[in-house]
């Protein structure tokens, strides 16, 4: 093959070659767009809401008895009784307390007697110094021993330390209590509290003073707001959570302790938007999704937070005002010419 033969055979080959791309760009060029449906970003989400479920719980609980225990004789009360501070409750027989305090009221009145007698005899200079102060030690004595008979019999009848409601009551008449058992419980129910547990990785977003919504279903899906006032400082040791009070007024008597109740606390930390988790893919770099820009897919990887309730929150990749693909990115490409519906 001669030089010139050759340089044909060259230029044919080039222009081979040039015509193959062009068809191929022209391929590309005049490719059919990819439909897709989209969704615009225009708002951050800031403050996640977390659902808890808990139940009311009364401010204070009294477990009142009897320090010597006893045989009940009489109950006044009955479960769910309001009360008021100082009413009657419940008493135990106090024939054993009586007698033991007539014994000791006797023995006071003996000592009180002995000292009026003494006393002029000792001012008088006629009595030892000796004898004077055994007299004084017995009549201390006497007045020792009746104020403690006087307090066992004062302690066979029950009444209640403050106003409240009867949320227990243990007493049945002619039924011996143990001393220390609990006659009755005394529930404070101007306020209570909806307590609920929260998880070890979650307790650190719930602040003292935080607010939240409680719902009570039992109350027709009552809403009310409250702030966090308690949260534990030692967790559960089997399903490791904390608990967590939020304060809630009871001035009408409504709540009841042992009511569910759903707390809905925003987590206010939590910043950034919310796509759906079926835009969301999982590439070999990291979390991705596709955006549209003047009629164009691109992918662009995401940094996200966690899952919520309606969706993926993420915190970094995207802006507000750019839109997402939403349904169709199987087919999708980097530059792919895209139809939104």
């Amino acid at each position: 093959m001669n030089g010139k033969n050759a340089s044909l055979l060259a230029a044919l080959f080039v222009s081979l070659l040039m015509l193959s791309a062009c068809r191929h760009v022209e391929k590309v060029e005049t490719s059919e767009p990819i439909r897709v449906r989209i969704m615009a970003i225009d708002t951050v989400r800031s403050g996640m809401v977390r659902t808890y479920v808990g139940e009311v719980e009364e401010r204070t609980s009294l477990p009142l008895g009897f320090a010597g225990g006893g045989k009940v004789e009489r109950v006044y009360v009955r479960e769910g009784d309001h009360v008021r501070a100082g009413q009657l409750l419940v008493t135990v027989n106090a024939a054993t307390a009586r007698n033991a305090y007539n014994s000791a009221k006797a023995q006071l009145d003996q000592a009180e007697d002995a000292y009026k007698r003494l006393k002029k005899v000792y001012d008088q200079g006629s009595l030892a110094e000796v004898k004077w102060v055994e007299m004084l030690t017995t009549l201390e004595k006497a007045r020792s021993l009746e104020q403690i008979a006087k307090k066992q019999l004062s302690d066979c009848e029950l009444y209640a330390p403050a106003s409240g409601i009867i949320g227990k009551c243990n007493a049945v008449a002619g039924v011996s209590l143990l001393p220390g058992e609990p006659a009755v419980t005394l529930l404070d129910m101007k306020e209570v509290a909806a307590v609920f547990t929260v998880p070890e990785n979650e307790i650190d977003m719930i602040p003292v003073g935080r607010r939240a919504t409680i719902i009570v279903p039992a109350l027709k899906d009552m809403t009310l707001e409250g702030k966090v006032t308690e949260k534990s400082m030692t967790s559960n040791p089997v399903s490791h959570s904390y608990k967590v009070r939020v304060a809630l007024s009871n001035a009408d008597g409504k709540f009841l302790p042992g009511m569910v109740c759903k707390v809905y606390m925003e987590q206010s930390d939590q910043v950034g938007y919310v796509v759906p988790a079926k835009a969301v893919q999982t590439r070999p770099e990291g979390l991705a999704v596709w955006t549209v820009s003047h009629g164009k897919a691109c992918r662009r990887l995401i940094s996200s937070t966690e899952y919520v309730a309606d969706g993926v929150l993420v915190k970094e990749g995207l802006r507000a005002g750019d839109t997402i693909v939403t349904e169709g990115y199987q087919k999708l490409y980097n530059q792919a010419p895209v139809v939104c519906e």
